[in-house]
Order: structure tokens, then C-alpha cells, then sequence
């Protein structure tokens, strides 16, 4: 799947549904369209739905943080330094299971 891009629902059917990029910390949301995945602009949520007309229900949303949460947002530097310590126990410990 690629962000913004449809996939098919649980069951396989009905009607697509699109994939979309939303910070867990300030709820913008990841406008790929005119650029490579991963490498577009942050807008509101609301104003994003708006203009393209969805519905909550049209969209599957996956939580991730944007770069101005990352770099400004004390709660997104600490969730960070957490995700990453355990990033690297969980390594650890496959390395050392497998």
C-alpha cells in the first residue's frame, strides 16, 4: 500500500478505501499527491477531507509523527527516545533468540 492510495477493505469488498498518514501528536495529516511517498506536505486533517470530500469511513488511518512534532513536541521527543530504546531491546532480542 502506498500512502493515500486505495486498498480493499477487511473482507475484500466493497468499496476502496484510502490509506492516510495522520500525526499521532497534532492530527495533520500527509498530503503525498504531487510527491514521492513519505516526502509530502503536512495539513490539517479536516481541511484534507474537506477538499477532497471524504468521510472518516473512506480512510484507514495509520498514526506516525510529523517532522514538526518530532523536532518541537517535548511528548513526541519523549515517545521517540522510548520507541527507539525499544526498537533496539526487541533487536536484541531476536538477534539473540534466533
Amino acid at each position: 500500500l502506498t500512502q493515500g492510495g486505495p486498498c480493499k477493505n477487511m473482507h475484500g469488498l466493497g468499496k476502496m478505501k484510502s490509506m492516510l498518514s495522520v500525526c499521532c501528536f497534532c492530527d495533520k495529516v500527509r498530503d503525498n499527491t504531487r510527491s514521492e511517498a513519505a516526502q509530502g506536505l503536512w495539513q490539517n486533517l479536516q481541511i484534507y477531507m474537506g477538499l477532497r470530500k471524504l468521510r472518516p469511513e473512506d480512510i484507514i488511518f495509520a498514526y506516525t509523527c510529523c517532522r514538526d512534532c518530532m523536532n518541537d513536541d517535548p511528548d513526541a521527543t519523549a515517545f521517540r527516545a522510548r520507541w527507539s530504546q525499544s526498537s533496539v531491546a526487541i533487536l536484541q532480542n531476536e538477534s539473540a533468540s534466533g
